[in-house]
């Protein structure tokens, strides 16, 4: 997950990235050492993010906040980062084959 968002966005720095299951129960991505950062150069990088993310079900709040989106599932979240970054099938399996999917997640 670290390398694929980083690839996304090569300008920064990122030296971590977790898949976070906040108190409420939503889903997002935690990334090192500028979370607020990374994810404002994403949204440059990627201006359509936003519109796929209300599409693929992220809470309108997230939205709004400008940060990775909130989803109430896993799916919804990398659905969500695959279809931005417009990977093939084949490239969308490999970060999930990671120690067993959630291994590397940081689970």
């Amino acid at each position: 997950m670290t390398q694929l968002l980083a690839d996304a966005v090569p300008k920064v720095r990122v030296e971590s990235a977790t898949v976070v299951r906040a108190s409420s129960g939503l889903y997002w991505i935690l990334v090192g050492p500028n979370h607020y950062g990374y994810w404002e150069r994403f949204r440059e990088t990627y201006p359509h993010g936003a519109k796929i993310a209300f599409s693929n079900g992220a809470t309108k709040e997230s939205i709004a906040r400008g940060f990775c989106p909130e989803f109430a599932a896993l799916g919804e979240l990398f659905e969500w980062l695959f279809d931005v970054l417009k990977l093939t099938q084949g490239e969308r399996k490999l970060p999930l084959l990671c120690e067993g999917y959630r291994g590397c997640l940081g689970f």
